[in-house]
C-alpha cells in the first residue's frame, strides 16, 4: 500500500514562480481515495491557493521545502467556512482548510509562509488565514516554521484532540497577527512552541455553551512584546 505522494509526481513544480495549487490538491484527494498517507513537499518552493485537506492525509512540508502563498487572492476560493466573528470577514478566506475532517495533520521541518505583503490585492478585501479547521477530530500541527501570516496563524473550530508541538509562528508583518486560536474545542495539547504576533498569540473562545474549551499547556514561549493571552467565554 502507497503511504508516501511526492506532490512532484502530480505535476508540481516548485520553482517559487509556477503555480502548484492544483498538483497539491490532486495530491491529496489520491491519498485520501488510497486510504490515507503523507503528501510529501520537498526540495523547493511550492507556491498555491487554498488547499482542503482530507481525512487521513498528513501534509508534510521537509526541511529542504517551502509551502508559499499563491499571491493571487483568486486562488481562494469560497467553502472554506468563515471568519465567525463580526467585522472580520476580510478573514473568510483561508490557504489550508479542513472540514469534518479526522486523523489529519500538517507536519514537517520546513515552512509555511502566508505571504503577508502581497495582500489585500488591490480590489480586494480578503487577508486570508494560514489554516482552519471546522469540525475535525484527531489534528497533529507539528514541528513546522509558520511564517508571514496575512491573518491569523490557525483557527481550530469545534473540533476536538488537537496536538500542537514544536511550532515557531512568526505572524508580526500584519494586524490581526494571531497565533494559535481555538474556539470552542476540547482536548487541546500545546507543547514547546514559540510564538510572535501582533494581537492574540494564544486565544481561547467558546462561542457557544455546547461546545466548551478543554486544553492543556506545556512550554509556550511568547515574545514580551505581544505577550497576549485571550480567554473568554
Amino acid at each position: 500500500m502507497k503511504d508516501l505522494f511526492d506532490v512532484k509526481e502530480f505535476g508540481a513544480v516548485g520553482d517559487g514562480i509556477s503555480i502548484d495549487t492544483r498538483a497539491i490538491q490532486h495530491a491529496i484527494d489520491a491519498c485520501h481515495e488510497a486510504g490515507g498517507g503523507y503528501v510529501v513537499l520537498a526540495g523547493g518552493t511550492f507556491v498555491s491557493g487554498t488547499i482542503f485537506l482530507r481525512s487521513n492525509v498528513y501534509l508534510q512540508v521537509n526541511p529542504s521545502a517551502t509551502l508559499l502563498a499563491n499571491p493571487d487572492i483568486g486562488d481562494y476560493p469560497d467553502g472554506t467556512h468563515y471568519n465567525r466573528y463580526v467585522n472580520e470577514k476580510d478573514m473568510d478566506k483561508c490557504f489550508i482548510y479542513a472540514e469534518d475532517a479526522e486523523n489529519i495533520g500538517v507536519v514537517g521541518q520546513g515552512e509555511i509562509n502566508g505571504n503577508a505583503e502581497s495582500f489585500p490585492n488591490l480590489g480586494s478585501i480578503y487577508r486570508p488565514m494560514m489554516m482552519r479547521f471546522l469540525r475535525c477530530r484527531n489534528i497533529h500541527v507539528k514541528g513546522l516554521r509558520l511564517y508571514n501570516s496575512t491573518a491569523w496563524t490557525t483557527a481550530f473550530l469545534d473540533s476536538e484532540n488537537i496536538w500542537c508541538e514544536g511550532l515557531d509562528i512568526r505572524n508580526d508583518k500584519r494586524y490581526n497577527g494571531d497565533g494559535l486560536d481555538y474556539d470552542g474545542c476540547k482536548n487541546v495539547f500545546i507543547s514547546n512552541c514559540k510564538i510572535l504576533g501582533t494581537d492574540d498569540n494564544l486565544c481561547l473562545q467558546a462561542s457557544s455553551k455546547d461546545f466548551p474549551m478543554k486544553m492543556s499547556i506545556s512550554a509556550i514561549a511568547i515574545s514580551p512584546r505581544y505577550a497576549q493571552l485571550s480567554e473568554s467565554d
